[in-house]
């Protein structure tokens, strides 16, 4: 399969899961759609995450060798929202190593302050900040002033209740 191709041929789940299955646990073919989603494609990355999340979800291994890639394309101020969500989405359940967590940590505190950033965005990069947070307790007073921030702005329940808990779980740090 030519995954790109097949990325072009239709937005779909069905289409998504074709891919993920195809990919399987095989290096070679992650790094096909790893390629299309690190693309300047526009169309090519925003269906690529799909197929990234759905991979990442079957084998969480599969991403470990673009860990320093999915951080660093995160300053792309240009990605689609699709690779923003699926990217932060991805980061939260794995373990950043240290020398990528200061960006990591900056950037995921500006999506928090940005308006106009997505509430799935928002929802998980707390959970990255709170996870960053963990391993240096002392960074928690950077972060509950914008969550508490966040709190007062928010309408979405998903984020109020994302915040709520995240604030609980610093707090005890």
């Amino acid at each position: 399969m030519d995954v790109r191709a097949q990325l072009l041929v239709e937005h779909s789940k069905a289409n998504t899961q074709k891919i993920t299955a195809y990919i399987g646990d095989a290096p070679d073919r992650i790094a096909e759609l790893m390629n299309c989603f690190f693309s300047n494609e526009y169309r090519v990355t925003q269906r690529a995450a799909m197929a990234v999340s759905d991979c990442f979800d079957q084998n969480p291994e599969l991403m470990r060798p673009y860990l320093k890639l999915l951080c660093q394309n995160l300053e792309n101020e240009d990605l689609h929202i699709a690779v923003k969500r699926n990217t932060v989405r991805i980061l939260q359940f794995i373990d950043i190593p240290e020398e990528l967590q200061a960006p990591l940590f900056d950037r995921c505190l500006a999506f928090l302050m940005d308006a106009k950033m997505p509430i799935a965005v928002k929802a998980f990069s707390m959970g990255i900040l709170y996870n960053i947070c963990k391993g240096f307790p002392d960074l928690k007073a950077e972060v509950i002033p914008v969550i508490e921030q966040e709190l007062t702005h928010t309408e979405s329940a998903g984020v109020r209740s994302r915040a709520k808990n995240i604030l609980k779980k610093l707090e005890a740090l």
